[in-house]
């Protein structure tokens, strides 16, 4: 964002509430401008102007990473990686930076990269990883690259080196100054997690994480020394301790 100002820099301008999302397991915490606001107001927000089927979009499925591997072949190498900070990557056109204001602790503050909360985002944000699909494909010639948003999944047939699907991701990566997150860049191996699903090119299976069954079952076990359970905790599910 650019700021602090003490008065807005654009006329005319627009700000919007702003707050934070906490996600539910990992607890990492996220901006979010809320661009549906005002609610119920005859004054638009900005995502009630955005057209819909203009920013629509088809997410990648864990059936299109199965039908991948198979076809890659038993012992396939998978590999993953995440970008960072992914709509950040992305600027806004400076003409519409004014839209993207919020106002806090008595000063002004306008968004220059893409937001949470804006419904035009993913689709935007998409147009890059599919561009970067298209690069490894038929550039680099990788026969397998699956991507959904930022998170990317790379399968090479069980004949190639086994790192060359990551490093070529990471050296196209690094020549467009496009950031990879150290911590989620995965592999070569033959079994890993993508979509929150674990992928075993050996046995060719498909199975949730260990920590995930982990949790379902602490969950269950609560459930049966209780008496009734309401739909909200069913589908709230407490931490782990």
């Amino acid at each position: 964002m650019i700021g602090p100002f003490k008065e807005p820099p654009f006329s005319p301008f627009r700000i919007s509430p702003v707050g934070i999302a906490t996600r539910k397991y990992s607890g990492k915490k996220r901006l979010i401008i809320d661009l549906s606001s005002p609610h119920g107001s005859h004054i638009p927000s900005i995502n009630s102007i955005i057209p819909a089927p203009d920013f629509s979009m088809k997410y990648a499925s864990i059936d299109q990473a199965i039908s991948l591997i198979r076809k890659a072949g038993l012992g396939a190498w998978l590999s993953k990686a995440d970008i960072t900070s992914a709509f950040k990557v992305m600027p806004i056109h400076p003409e519409f930076w004014r839209f993207f204001g919020i106002f806090w602790k008595g000063a002004y503050y306008f968004a220059v990269r893409l937001t949470f909360g804006c419904k035009s985002s993913p689709k935007i944000f998409d147009s890059l990883s599919e561009a970067l699909c298209w690069i490894l494909i038929n550039n680099h010639k990788l026969p397998y690259v699956l991507h959904l948003l930022d998170d990317f999944l790379i399968i090479t047939p069980p004949s190639t080196p086994p790192s060359l699907g990551l490093s070529t991701l990471v050296q196209v990566f690094n020549e467009l100054g496009v950031p990879l997150s150290k911590e989620k860049t995965l592999g070569p191996c033959t079994s890993i997690e993508f979509l929150g699903i674990t992928l075993d090119s050996i046995s060719f299976q498909a199975s949730l994480p260990s920590e995930k069954v982990q949790r379902i079952s602490l969950l269950l076990s609560n459930y049966l020394l209780a008496d009734r359970c309401s739909k909200a905790a069913a589908t709230s599910p407490p931490r782990p301790p």
